[in-house]
Order: C-alpha cells, then sequence, then structure tokens
C-alpha cells in the first residue's frame, strides 16, 4: 500500500516527527491537533470554547490540505483535560462534521498547558 503525506501552511507546523495527513488507500489519517497558532504558539490561556475552535480548525486545515473535509470523518478522537467539558465540546464540534456524525471517542486526558486535542480518520470521496 502506498501512503501520501500531507502538509499546509494553513496548519501549525508538527512539533515532532509526524505528518499533518497521510494518506492510505481510500482513509486519510489526520495527526492530532491543540490550540496553537500558525506560528506554533500554543493558546492554552484562552477560554475552552476559544481552544475548542482553533484546534477543530487546525484539524480542517489539515483535512484540506489532503483535499478533504472533517465532513469526511467516519472516526474522531478527542482529549479533554476536563470531561465536564463534553457537552461545550459536542455543541461545537457538530457544525464541523455535519449529518450523519462519524464515530467518536471521548478520552480524558492529563493535559497540563491546554485543555483539547482532536484527531481523525477520513474516507476520501470517490474522484
Amino acid at each position: 500500500m502506498i501512503r501520501k503525506a500531507y502538509s499546509s501552511e494553513s496548519t501549525p507546523p508538527p512539533a515532532g516527527t509526524y505528518s499533518v495527513a497521510v494518506q492510505a488507500g481510500q482513509l486519510v489519517f489526520l495527526s492530532g491537533q491543540t490550540p496553537r497558532d500558525r506560528d506554533n504558539v500554543r493558546h492554552g490561556d484562552k477560554p475552552f470554547a476559544v481552544q475548542a475552535r482553533m484546534a477543530l480548525d487546525n484539524l480542517e486545515a489539515a483535512a484540506n490540505a489532503a483535499g478533504s473535509s472533517l465532513r469526511d470523518a467516519v472516526k474522531v478522537g478527542v482529549f479533554l483535560r476536563d470531561m465536564a467539558r463534553a457537552q461545550e465540546f459536542d455543541a461545537i464540534y457538530a457544525s464541523y462534521v455535519g449529518e450523519p456524525p462519524p464515530a467518536r471517542t471521548l478520552i480524558q486526558s492529563g493535559f497540563s498547558a491546554f485543555d483539547i486535542e482532536v484527531d481523525a480518520i477520513l474516507v476520501r470521496r470517490p474522484v
């Protein structure tokens, strides 16, 4: 199977040895995105809703780099520092993924510098 990596000027640069997005067959795997801006500054001091939108905007930009969208997501992983924020996240998230919503896992995380990270698996639409 051939893998193809994608990058984008619209996403924060990788903070380690990983690709922003990798396609394998019809699937596109998006690396976890956090509330970081294009200058690689993390915004963990912002309100949760702002952090959630930043992470989802970064994830959407990663999907776009691969010619796709979060509306093509089939599985999403959400890592939250505070699980009490799950409903607030869900209200924001719904507008990014559309219907039917993808399968999703919510995981409590031990983050200390920010509140959220989100990753996804997409299926490419036939061309």
